[in-house]
């Protein structure tokens, strides 16, 4: 049982790392302010940037149920409408779900690993603990290689084809394929928005992997005897 839960820990904590910067990135509002700003996405859609936000803060609250519906409206060229269509609401249901899937599962993940760090921390103490998860961390930390690396390159060289098959793999219908001259949703967040969001998360799976490896290392080893007596001592 404690064997398994030591083999389990670090490649189940990778996978909670990475849903958890999914969600961190996905709910950074700076980085859409950012991202806005880098694309000129309110002077291409026709609204003030300050409303573009306001609609930014109103989707990220619907995405953690703390707004009911994306009912809303702002002018756009001129004009004050509504700015999702039905189309565009419809899909939002299906990413809320999936979005809501990730957060339920990474938090799950997470107590879970708790509860392992807890039994075999409190089975063999934290420095003997500490000492097995790192020496662990290079076997689990190939896999992660692998895997940032095939992930890399697909962003890489053909995130068009990744991004498509993404939505082919996790939803069922065709309501993701939106008109860019008639959808305010697909122009606020076109290829290289995406782009720019799943290398950001990259970045941060990565320096969240490098923290835990740092957890666990031991920077309080004692020096190595050299058989001379210290300075100042008889």
């Amino acid at each position: 049982m404690k064997k398994l839960i030591y083999n389990l820990i670090l490649p189940l904590g990778f996978l909670a790392i990475f849903m958890w910067s999914v969600i961190g990135v996905s709910q950074n509002r700076s980085f859409y302010d950012k991202q806005y700003q880098n694309n000129g996405t309110a002077e291409h859609i026709g609204i003030r940037h300050q409303d573009l936000m306001s609609v930014t803060d109103n989707l990220l609250s619907y995405m953690v149920k703390q707004r009911p519906d994306l009912e809303m409206q702002y002018g756009v060229k001129g004009e004050i409408r509504e700015i999702f269509d039905e189309r565009e609401k419809l899909h939002m249901i299906d990413v809320l779900n999936l979005y809501m899937g990730v957060i339920y599962v990474a938090s799950a993940i997470t107590l879970a690993i708790a509860a392992g760090l807890f039994y075999v921390i409190k089975k063999d103490g934290w420095h003997t603990a500490r000492s097995i998860l790192n020496k662990k961390y290079l076997g689990a930390a190939v896999g992660l290689g692998i895997f940032c690396l095939v992930f890399g390159i697909l962003i890489v060289t053909n995130f068009q084809w990744f991004w498509t098959h993404f939505h082919y793999v996790f939803f069922t219908n065709d309501l993701w394929m939106l008109d860019p001259r008639v959808s305010i949703m697909i122009n606020m967040f076109p290829l290289n928005f995406f782009y720019a969001m799943v290398t950001q998360i990259l970045v941060v799976f990565v320096i969240g992997c490098g923290a835990v490896k740092l957890m666990f290392m031991d920077f309080h080893r004692e020096p190595k005897a050299t058989g001379r007596m210290p300075k100042g001592m008889i």
